[in-house]
């Protein structure tokens, strides 16, 4: 008797994003493997993507067009899994397109593992296709706690939304939250839920695009400071459930401090406060971090380059920028 295929509901939230949304659209219905649904949630968005999503869903029959007042990324996603006929669930952000094997891979990689939760890597890249890394390892199941490390010292995978396939249940468990930062600030529990999870490369399978205004590459505010009270969020889970496992606290406010500065702009006297106000605690950890032989090389240089002075962590990040464009 034939194996019943798992059904998948790829979840897309949509604002202003005209200029991106049938590119992303097309690559989904593009896809190879055939139990999917492409659910297209309309967050209020100003613009004539709202009659866009609708006309998609009128050319595609596994289309379907959500309409709902703007509440943000979160509130998108979260109304999408609502509505998804499929216990499985993958997300795509509709300024980003997929290759055709996306869910096919991932469906793959959770067969072949018997997993319960697949995490593969993405390769950020500029909108004219240059700026990506791909990183190409065999394919591993692992436990959650583990899965954790890798996930939040970035070995081999992020946190981020995308390039993962979920049990709905578990995202009706632990829905988004609002704000900046919403991937990193639930997905520990997500992973905390799991007991088996695939952990494939696939880099090249989905393209986030960075594009000029984005969140990553946009002026600083205050609402960019929420990256600091999710590493206070998540190093009382630590404490309480993986005690042993401090260098992940460590880990979580280097990402985020690493974010703020490099992806963000701001004036020189905001970069050097944020430097200089959580320089202490890589300073205190630093020992911890060098001996610890599962951290990479490179974080252990950036770990260093916190523990010195914002003017020399500004020259070298400056200078790799440099050299990746040469």
């Amino acid at each position: 008797m034939e194996k019943q295929r798992i059904g998948v509901s790829v979840i897309v939230p949509v604002y202003k994003v005209e200029k991106y949304l049938e590119k992303c659209v097309d690559s989904l219905v593009a896809q190879t493997y055939p139990d999917i649904e492409i659910i297209l949630v309309d967050d209020g968005s100003p613009d004539s993507c709202p009659k866009r999503c609708d006309e998609l869903a009128e050319k595609y029959s596994n289309v379907t067009s959500l309409h709902k007042e703007n509440g943000g990324l979160s509130s998108a996603r979260n109304y999408g899994v609502k509505f998804a006929k499929y216990e499985h669930i993958a997300f795509v952000d509709s300024d980003d397109y997929v290759e055709k094997t996306y869910i096919e891979d991932m469906v793959k990689l959770k067969e072949r593992f018997n997993a319960d939760f697949v995490i593969t890597r993405t390769a950020r890249e500029n909108e004219d296709g240059t700026g990506k890394t791909i990183i190409n390892f065999e394919p591993f199941v692992t436990d959650r706690e583990n899965a954790l490390f890798y996930v939040y010292t970035g070995t081999y995978v992020g946190w981020a939304a995308y390039g993962k396939l979920y049990p709905k249940e578990v995202l009706l468990k632990y829905p988004f939250p609002d704000g900046y930062y919403e991937d990193s600030a639930c997905m520990y529990n997500i992973i905390n839920e799991m007991d088996r999870v695939a952990i494939g490369s696939y880099s090249d399978n989905y393209h986030y695009v960075q594009h000029e205004g984005s969140i990553l590459i946009s002026p600083l505010n205050k609402k960019h400071f929420r990256i600091f009270e999710i590493c206070k969020e998540f190093g009382s889970f630590i404490d309480r459930v993986y005690p042993e496992r401090k260098e992940l606290k460590v880990f979580m406010y280097k990402n985020a401090v690493i974010q703020l500065l490099n992806l963000q702009k701001m004036p020189w006297s905001s970069y050097k406060k944020i430097f200089m106000k959580n320089r202490r605690i890589f300073r205190k950890n630093l020992k911890v971090i060098l001996k610890n032989k599962r951290i990479s090389k490179s974080n252990k240089i950036y770990f260093i380059l916190l523990c010195t002075r914002p003017e020399i962590y500004s020259l070298v990040h400056k200078l790799s920028l440099k050299l990746k464009k040469d």
